[in-house]
């Protein structure tokens, strides 16, 4: 009961109302968080998709811990989650970076270049280094707006880590393309042009792939490794250029999933095929393993890079492999010679974790692999500031 002289209290006129929308207003918070979630999802699935590269089979354009933007709109309009085509918008075209669906992986994603398109007559020929500028004059015209100048470009005199004038030389086995538009006209190459040792070293020397290592950044004691000599040359398909690496005793993988005329008269490329490759040649599972790919297969075009960062895993876990497990006693100054990451910190930031695969539950193995991050794996991390914001080609 109010005081004499004042005035009664009147309960809010939303009190009792707000109290009885708290469970409608709980409702809708969930529903709106679920349609924000749905939303986010269907974005990434259907017009721009985030994804980050753990192989190195498109070193130096991706490196491993490469982060980048693919456009998923830009050839195809698909269903949401579904996946299904609804409408063709574009089709790829040579040189594209392009994810897809490997052949019998469907649980997977690849990322690779296309190298050749439908109608085209592909050959693929394994020429050694030394014999490169000689061979493309001869065999086939560029592929550029400007074959003159992408000629002389090519012939000019480079510092090479190995001589071609040795019996038993270094020279790196290429992987040479060559194509037939619609199987007519001339055979076009994509106008190969070696980078000197010093421009090859300084850009692969981040990769995180110890196998695209200079030998003078490996150890003589190093045991898993071929020690081959990495080189690598600048590709130019239209007015586009990009780099491959080819290794000097490397595998030289060819085109056995393809024809067997692949190194002579070519193969024909199918009508809704592509063939796509790597950059880094001798280590990547492509259309020379796989075979072609259906262009329903293509899920998108690679955009741009918006984040890198260099783990070091597969320095780590070859260090741990060939350094810590090969004698009780390790050596702290055994390891990769690398200016950013020398022996000293491998030996203290490397461990067992990153050589021994992480077995257990799927919880556990998540648990164990978010303690591995924060407690290894960060605090020896480097970021590639040079890297976000490049557009791929």
């Amino acid at each position: 009961m109010s005081a004499p002289g004042s005035e009664p209290e009147i309960p809010p006129a939303d009190a009792e109302a707000s109290e009885d929308e708290s469970p409608l207003a709980a409702v809708f918070s969930i529903l709106s968080l679920a349609v924000l979630i749905v939303f986010v999802f269907a974005f990434k699935d259907f017009i721009l998709d985030a994804n980050n590269i753990p192989s190195g089979s498109m070193i130096p354009t991706l490196k491993v811990g490469d982060y980048l933007f693919v456009n998923k709109m830009r050839y195809s309009l698909r269903a949401p989650f579904a996946g299904v085509e609804l409408a063709r918008i574009d089709d790829p075209e040579r040189g594209d970076i392009v994810t897809f669906i490997p052949p019998y992986e469907h649980d997977k994603h690849y990322v690779k270049r296309i190298m050749g398109v439908p109608g085209d007559r592909i050959r693929i020929r394994i020429k050694s280094g030394c014999e490169i500028a000689d061979y493309l004059r001869e065999s086939s015209v560029g592929s550029s707006n400007d074959p003159a100048a992408e000629i002389a470009l090519r012939d000019q005199p480079i510092e090479r880590d190995y001589s071609c004038a040795e019996r038993f030389n270094q020279a790196p086995r290429v992987a040479v393309v060559e194509y037939r538009a619609n199987d007519a006209g001339p055979w076009r190459n994509y106008g190969l042009r070696e980078l000197s040792g010093a421009e090859a070293r300084k850009l692969l020397v981040d990769s995180d792939d110890p196998y695209v290592l200079h030998p003078d950044y490996q150890s003589a004691d190093t045991t898993g490794l071929a020690r081959d000599l990495p080189v690598v040359f600048e590709e130019t398909i239209g007015d586009r250029t990009h780099y491959i690496v080819e290794r000097a005793a490397g595998d030289a993988v060819f085109g056995g999933a393809l024809c067997p005329e692949i190194s002579g008269e070519g193969c024909l490329i199918p009508p809704g095929q592509y063939l796509v490759m790597g950059d880094n040649r001798d280590d990547s599972k492509d259309s020379r393993m796989i075979g072609y790919i259906d262009r329903e297969k293509i899920l998108g075009k690679a955009l741009v890079i918006y984040f890198s960062i260099n783990w070091y895993d597969g320095i780590c876990r070859e260090y741990w492999n060939d350094f810590r497990t090969s004698s009780l006693d390790a050596d702290p100054t055994e390891g990769f010679r690398l200016p950013d990451f020398p022996p000293e910190e491998q030996f203290t930031a490397c461990s067992a974790n990153d050589a021994e695969s992480m077995v257990g539950g799927r919880l556990e193995y998540i648990g164990r692999q978010i303690w591995h991050t924060l407690s290894e794996r960060a605090p020896r991390a480097d970021v590639r500031w040079e890297r976000p914001a490049t557009l791929l080609n």
